[in-house]
């Protein structure tokens, strides 16, 4: 098993699903291989929640992690865990951040916050604890661009690189004042993708050797902000060559009022300013993006000549998935926040299976809920706490019906060609603590509802005429309808994700 996963990658930045500017080549291989889904999302846009989603199958009302800087729990059941549980042998190379970055320093306690980055930067830690949620073995890199941490700054010193040249402060040129944007000046050689990917390799071929069944994950930090790659990515796309971002004049005057606040910053996301933005900026930023997977494409394609050299392809799953996209400028936006529009909330996701169809474009609705189930299944493991279905008590008013314990649905009889779909909405959740929102979404095939909870407002697209949700039907009278019909399947979808997990009282 090897998941690939990627931070902050919006789904059409991506060669195989019809972006003629973007150089996946790699990516793009591995599609014509596999199956692409075109309709995946995460279940939350933010980091932490979307991450702890796919590693639990829970939705982050159930996990606990509903924002960054949550940890989560050590008593749920995690994928790698029930991996290692199950005679997996289990790696993680690259990013986590299943635990906060920056707890209260005064209760700095390691074995609670072993990716916090003030022990990693004072010295306090120099190697990952484990095990780490079921990973036996761990390769760390915490941050992103101008703030990475964790051992690979062990692995760039030692060969002599200079961990300022990760920064701003060294870039190859002077910034052009577009935010979080430069050039960074460490060779590709030094960069962290290299020592990510080269830590999979090494796993990769260690677990070949051994004939034993591995578990890899490969978390590549990028191409989340700061967008800073290095040569040849940073020049290898002319910001002047990147059509505008999808935007309509006038279109926030249909929008829930923050959108405007959001826009003169007096809502600042993430602490975002937009004041001074220009359209030439946004423009750079996809630029660099595009430079920064481009990269990451190169390290993929490293790891996908190791599957080669020791025939892995014949009996290993691969799965490449982002936890959640970016805004990137669409309707004057960017990056994540309370936001619940496709740029932020429709992902990448690619999976190769032995036996399964080649270069097949699903239309299936996925979400992250799904990953686990999905892999678990490949694996013929079955989900953890399902044993209590066969059980053959009572329960208290009653005999027991057939129920199923987790939310998510296994997408492997898509990869076998033996179905075509395996759900019919997804439901996302966003907690915003700058606005104080609680964003509940739901998509369909044909729409988005969004409501913001104890406010008036909400969202309401058609994405069959209006794909890039330039118009907010929220308030239309000929849409009453189905608004109706949409926020009663809201209602529904979100009660029918509440798990039978941990395993319901009934006795031993």
């Amino acid at each position: 098993l090897l998941v690939i996963c990627v931070d902050q990658m919006r789904a059409d930045h991506i060669g195989c699903i019809g972006n003629s500017i973007i150089k996946t080549p790699n990516l793009d291989k591995l599609a014509a291989n596999s199956t692409l889904f075109r309709k995946s999302y995460c279940n939350n846009p933010l980091c932490q929640p979307a991450r702890s989603t796919m590693f639990t199958g829970l939705l982050p009302r159930d996990h606990g992690v509903r924002i960054n800087g949550q940890n989560l729990r050590r008593d749920i059941p995690t994928l790698p865990q029930v991996l290692s549980d199950n005679g997996y042998r289990t790696h993680s190379a690259g990013k986590l951040h299943l635990t906060a970055w920056d707890p209260d320093p005064e209760n700095l306690n390691l074995d609670i916050y072993p990716e916090n980055m003030q022990s990693w930067n004072s010295k306090k830690i120099s190697r990952f604890p484990t095990p780490y949620y079921g990973f036996q073995t761990v390769d760390f890199v915490g941050g992103h661009t101008s703030y990475a941490w964790g051992e690979y700054i062990n692995w760039l010193t030692e060969k002599g690189g200079e961990p300022e040249m990760l920064t701003m402060k060294k870039a190859l040129e002077e910034p052009s004042g577009a935010p979080f944007c430069y050039k960074m000046s460490l060779p590709v050689e030094l960069h962290y993708n290299r020592y990510i990917s080269d830590s999979t390799i090494r796993f990769l071929e260690q677990s070949a050797e051994e004939s034993k069944p591995f578990f890899a994950w490969c978390s590549f930090p990028d191409p989340h902000f700061p967008i800073a790659p290095p040569e040849p990515y940073c020049s290898m796309y002319n910001p002047e060559h990147i059509p505008f971002p999808a935007r309509r004049k006038s279109e926030m005057e249909d929008m829930p009022p923050f959108y405007k606040q959001i826009l003169s910053a007096e809502f600042r996301p993430l602490g975002v300013d937009y004041s001074g933005v220009q359209e030439k900026h946004f423009k750079e930023m996809i630029a660099l993006t595009y430079g920064m997977i481009t990269h990451i494409d190169k390290e993929i394609g490293r790891i996908m000549d190791t599957f080669h050299r020791c025939g892995l392809w014949e009996n290993t799953m691969v799965v490449f998935i982002s936890d959640h996209g970016d805004m990137m400028g669409d309707h004057g936006l960017m990056w994540k926040g309370v936001y619940t529009y496709q740029g932020v909330i429709n992902i990448p996701t690619i999976a190769y299976i032995p036996y399964g169809v080649k270069g097949q474009v699903s239309g299936s609705l996925i979400s992250q809920i799904d990953l686990m189930p999905s892999i678990l299944d490949f694996c013929n493991i079955p989900m953890p706490g399902d044993d209590w279905k066969e059980k053959k008590y009572a329960f208290e008013r009653g005999s027991m019906v057939s129920l199923e314990s987790y939310p998510g649905k296994s997408w492997l009889s898509i990869l076998k060609g033996e179905a075509k779909d395996v759900r019919n909405d997804v439901i996302i959740e966003n907690d915003d603590p700058s606005t104080g929102y609680h964003a509940r979404c739901l998509v369909t095939e044909n729409f988005r509802i969004t409501i913001y909870p104890g406010t008036p407002y909400g969202e309401l697209f058609d994405l069959r005429t209006d794909p890039h949700e330039l118009y907010n039907l929220w308030d239309k009278e000929d849409y009453c309808g189905i608004k109706q019909e949409l926020l009663l399947k809201l209602l529904h979808s979100y009660c029918l994700h509440t798990p039978f997990y941990p395993i319901p009282y009934g006795g031993s």
